[in-house]
């Protein structure tokens, strides 16, 4: 019985499509947008898996809706952006495990990075001047207490006031926290 009602729904359908109208009509109507549903950041995979768009709007208070990721070895990447364009994003990168020490993580810091307290065994954090179509980066790099290698970064869109970028710090860096792993 369902077959039999999906078929006749199929013939009624096609019925419908055959009818013509004027062409100065069918010229007019526009097709309406088919909505949408958001999919998760965690439904990137990769780094993206650690997070979501409520915890990155709480934590920084910006919104985004796109996310992607990568695995290369042992590095998971996840960057997130705005469907509306490719400036702000916010890059998240986790390298599984190293068996580097705080010395030896803040000795290969970036050259113009400065030393951050407070975020996992050691941290950096590096600014970035605006470069290439987009404005100034922050990247905040550190050793977790689980002995992995995790990098925030996030990318200012190049009409970025300097006020926003000096208020994204603290933001940042609370996000870096509630993502830092502790091991176990």
């Amino acid at each position: 019985m369902r077959t039999r009602s999906v078929v006749l729904g199929a013939v009624l359908l096609l019925g419908l499509t055959g009818c013509e109208e004027p062409a100065d009509e069918a010229a007019g109507a526009a097709l309406s947008p088919v909505p949408t549903a958001q999919q998760p950041a965690a439904s990137a995979g990769g780094a993206c898996i650690l997070w979501d768009y409520a915890l990155i709007k709480q934590k920084i208070g910006v919104t985004f809706d796109v996310a992607a990721s990568d695995q290369v070895d042992d590095t998971s990447t996840c960057v997130v952006q705005t469907a509306a364009g490719d400036y702000p994003d916010l890059m998240f990168s986790v390298v599984e495990t190293t068996r580097a020490t705080p010395a030896q993580f803040l000795g290969d810091r970036p050259a113009k990075a400065t030393v951050t307290k407070g975020l996992g065994r050691a941290a950096y954090r590096l600014y970035t001047a605006p470069a290439a179509g987009h404005g100034p980066t922050i990247e905040l790099g550190w050793l977790s207490e689980a002995k992995q290698l995790q990098t925030l970064r996030f990318t200012f869109d190049k009409k970025a006031p300097a006020a926003a970028v000096s208020a994204m710090n603290p933001k940042l860096i609370a996000l870096a926290k509630a993502m830092d792993t502790t091991g176990g």
